[in-house]
């Protein structure tokens, strides 16, 4: 500021005393996009040096009753540590990417944990999860689609909307979940590069970091979340195609996903191994399942989280899965996760998680598990179609997770751009007019919750399908849905992050 005739500048942060600090970042393009948000630390009192800085995280990660897993990036690398409790926890060795397990602790307590790394060091606060089995009272959250809108801003914060999914978080977070679970379509995604999608995905994981250091968030594989190859225009379409980056292991959607978060591996490998597996003897024909499908469980809730944007192809033609497509290896898995799930007498409930819409309701009614009607989409595999259709893998999925479990509350979901509640009991018609298959029989009511309102562009309820006037609640609004867990009940509350508008309130699901 001018002051006496003179430049003056205030040394407001105290930086010449401290001989320390963080200076904070912002790429942007000519026209003012946000590219990216980005820190580093300093030491010294000029000349000053630039010292390793944690420039993303740390996040905590998949909590359970003892242990706790603490994630970070460095800008160079370092071996650091955490203390918890009198005990210290470091890496084996130096490196940029920091994943350090924290054991030893006691369920449902809450810790400080200290964060060392170079000449610096962060305090947090994490929470271990409840006792396995435990009926006492919790509640998770749950949103999805929280990429990009062209408005300008924190709205447009390269892949995310970084504004919405901010506050959805700090919403969440302000009424005490125990976690959150996203539901995919993080980011615009779609990219030709891994390093592309790399850079969206740390702009999404900024925008959750101030909480996501206490509250820890699980992650989804949603239809954005591709790593895109394409093809020029057919000469008879005229439409350019495209398939997931190869090789699978290092370029796929799947491989970038697993390198951007840190999430359980319990689930199966890959859809190597598989009837149409065509070199059954080598692996590598396949993406990879590891981190983008799981199970997991807090009290006596379990999760079980799946893959319907595998191997993406969206041409017929060519190799690969369509949207909202559940392969046969990842069926058998879920078949066998939800009856390990029911004969666990310390699970009470379990909700089945997955992106693509069970009953969509908007813009994916002519995708997600209904195809308008269309049982003939299905995954094709070296020009060889799967032997069952859409809605026919879609009747397997409510086979063995409903008719054979009665733990099972229903599906949860995030493809649409909204939020929905559905009652699906056993007479609504859930097929198209002169379907010819075999229709299954449900033996009972299930939910299937919707929330896609995560920040990106609303969808409205489409008129082509046949449980189209049997919301229970439907809203384009943003939204975050919340679970609240009690013993033997589960229900449901939705609300804008926003503006806190109530979209629905205690709505008993048990």
């Amino acid at each position: 500021m001018r002051f006496a005739g003179r430049i003056r500048s205030n040394d407001v942060y105290h930086m010449l005393n401290s001989g320390n600090g963080i200076l904070g970042y912002r790429v942007l393009t000519a026209s003012g996009k946000i590219i990216y948000e980005g820190r580093v630390a300093f030491s010294g009192k000029g000349p000053y040096k630039v010292v390793p800085t944690i420039i993303e995280g740390p996040f905590v990660n998949m909590p359970a009753p003892t242990d706790v897993v603490v994630s970070y990036e460095t800008s160079v690398p370092v071996r650091t540590t955490i203390s918890v409790s009198g005990k210290t926890f470091a890496d084996e060795s130096p490196a940029t990417h920091h994943e350090i397990a924290i054991t030893g602790l006691t369920p449902d307590k809450s810790y400080d944990y200290l964060v060392n790394y170079g000449e610096r060091s962060e305090k947090h606060k994490l929470r271990t999860a409840l006792a396995d089995g435990s009926k006492k009272p919790f509640s998770f959250a749950f949103t999805g689609c929280t990429r990009s809108i062209i408005a300008g801003g924190e709205r447009d914060f390269t892949g995310v909307n970084y504004q919405t999914t901010r506050a959805a978080m700090a919403s969440a977070v302000d009424r005490k979940v125990a976690f959150v679970q996203e539901f995919g379509s993080q980011t615009t995604g779609g990219n030709t590069s891994g390093d592309g999608h790399l850079l969206e995905l740390a702009n999404y994981k900024r925008a959750l970091e101030p909480f996501w250091a206490t509250t820890p968030v699980y992650q989804m594989i949603g239809d954005h979340e591709w790593n895109k190859a394409g093809f020029a225009a057919d000469s008879v379409s005229k439409q350019a195609t495209a398939v997931d980056q190869f090789p699978y292991a290092t370029e796929s959607g799947e491989a970038t996903f697993a390198k951007a978060f840190v999430s359980p591996t319990n689930g199966p490998d890959s859809e190597d191994g598989a009837s149409y597996d065509p070199n059954p003897n080598a692996p590598g024909d396949f993406p990879t399942y590891k981190k983008n499908v799981y199970s997991y469980t807090y009290g006596n809730l379990g999760r079980i989280v799946l893959n319907s944007e595998y191997w993406k192809s969206p041409d017929p033609k060519i190799s690969g899965s369509i949207e909202g497509y559940v392969m046969d290896q990842q069926l058998k898995w879920l078949g066998e996760q939800v009856q390990r799930f029911e004969k666990d007498p310390k699970i009470d409930h379990v909700f089945i998680n997955m992106h693509s819409a069970m009953f969509p309701n908007g813009d994916h009614a002519d995708a997600g598990m209904w195809y308008s009607g269309n049982n003939a989409k299905r995954a094709n595999v070296m020009g060889v179609p799967s032997d069952k259709g859409i809605i026919e893998r879609r009747d397997q999925i409510i086979d063995v997770a409903i008719n054979h479990s009665k733990k099972v509350i229903g599906f949860l979901a995030g493809s649409e751009h909204n939020f929905s509640l559905l009652e699906v009991t056993p007479e609504l018609n859930i097929y198209p007019d002169g379907y010819t298959p075999a229709k299954l029989k449900r033996k009972r009511k299930f939910f299937f919750v919707q929330s896609g309102g995560g920040g990106t562009y609303p969808y409205s309820l489409m008129n082509n399908n046949p449980w189209v006037d049997k919301f229970q609640y439907f809203s384009v609004m943003n939204s975050m849905a919340i679970m609240h867990v009690n013993g033997p009940s589960v229900t449901l509350d939705a609300y804008n992050p926003e503006t806190f508008e109530q979209i629905c309130e205690g709505v008993k699901l048990r």
